[in-house]
């Protein structure tokens, strides 16, 4: 009796490890990754780590049938480093864990080159992972990824949401689609048939670090919107005693409107999807030009107004405030 005849094949997962060290800057094959701080700790004053960690979800079972690794990839690094600058943290480093039945070297070789592209671009160091066969976990010819990643920030640089205070304006920036959020109910209506496939379904997720680290001193806030959408995620910033009025005056990209006309509601959308927002920023009236200049000039994209910070006690119909997020469709 072999492990290989268990389903574990310990020499391809050798081969795949020495396909990707001739990629990878650091000690690949280690026990752990190492990561010097000194340099970076004299970059801030009293520097605070911060941590994340997420996965692609069953978004990854479309993007495995249709070969697109890349995209894996990409929506790793942005289900974590959104995450990480909303905490005004710039990325450190990254690890990674890939889990399969069975580990196919080319898939495997492909996702990994293109996280350490991606991550390049934000100067973020791939430091590691692990990669694991679980042919009694996984169905045949399956796999889950996750990632984990740190970055740092000074200590007053970390939002302080008590500041954001009535009349402040929530703007957003586009997502490119879904992101990485809503697949499940996406699977199901393809399985029935409610929905037909197109390549908008498998775009990638859109990474916001290079933006929100260029606002930090002139934001209040940052939320990514992730599973839950606009009503989940945005009461993560907003005080006590606070709400978010949000008017759907954006154009809700057709993928979403797709989705809907199949028989699923309104809230139910704006509950699951991004619906077009994929990342928003709450600031001062007084800084909304400025903010708007800064998205325009560095980045070319157009700042998205979407609504502003409301008191719920000046609301005449409080008992209808049953939550910090209120969408007026």
């Amino acid at each position: 009796m072999f492990y290989k005849s268990s389903g574990v094949d310990i020499n391809k997962a050798n081969d795949s490890i020495k396909a990707i060290r001739s990629f990878l800057d650091n000690n690949i094959g280690s026990y752990a990754g190492i990561f010097p701080l000194k340099d970076v700790l004299n970059k801030y004053r009293e520097p605070v780590l911060v941590a994340t960690s997420d996965g692609v979800g069953t978004k990854l079972q479309l993007l495995k049938k249709y070969g697109r690794w890349d995209v894996a990839a990409q929506d790793l690094v942005a289900m974590n480093l959104n995450d990480l600058v909303c905490m005004g943290a710039t990325p450190l480093f990254f690890l990674d864990y890939f889990s399969t039945s069975a580990l196919n070297k080319e898939e495997f070789v492909s996702f990994i080159k293109n996280l350490k592209n991606i991550l390049d671009e934000f100067e973020c160091n791939l430091l590691g992972g692990e990669t694991a066969e679980l042919p009694g976990v996984f169905s045949q010819n399956s796999e889950d990824v996750a990632g984990f990643a740190v970055g740092i920030v000074s200590k007053e640089n970390i939002f302080d949401y008590s500041k954001i205070k009535v009349g402040d304006k929530i703007i957003g920036l586009k997502s490119s689609g879904i992101h990485s959020n809503g697949y499940s109910l996406v699977r199901k209506l393809l399985q029935e048939k409610k929905i037909d496939f197109s390549e908008e379904l498998l775009n990638p997720t859109r990474i916001y670090v290079k933006q929100t680290l260029a606002l930090l001193k002139n934001i209040k806030g940052a939320a990514h919107i992730t599973g839950g959408g606009l009503i989940d995620n945005l009461p993560r910033i907003i005080p006590d005693g606070l709400y978010a009025y949000i008017n759907v005056s954006w154009e809700i990209p057709r993928v979403f409107q797709i989705i809907e006309e199949s028989g699923v509601s309104k809230n139910e959308m704006f509950r699951t999807f991004n619906m077009g927002i994929g990342m928003v920023y709450i600031v001062d009236e007084d800084n909304l030009t400025y903010v708007k200049n800064i998205i325009k000039t560095r980045f070319s994209e157009e700042v998205i107004e979407i609504g502003e910070i409301r008191d719920i006690v000046e609301v005449k119909k409080a008992a209808d405030i049953n939550q910090k997020v209120k969408i007026s469709y």
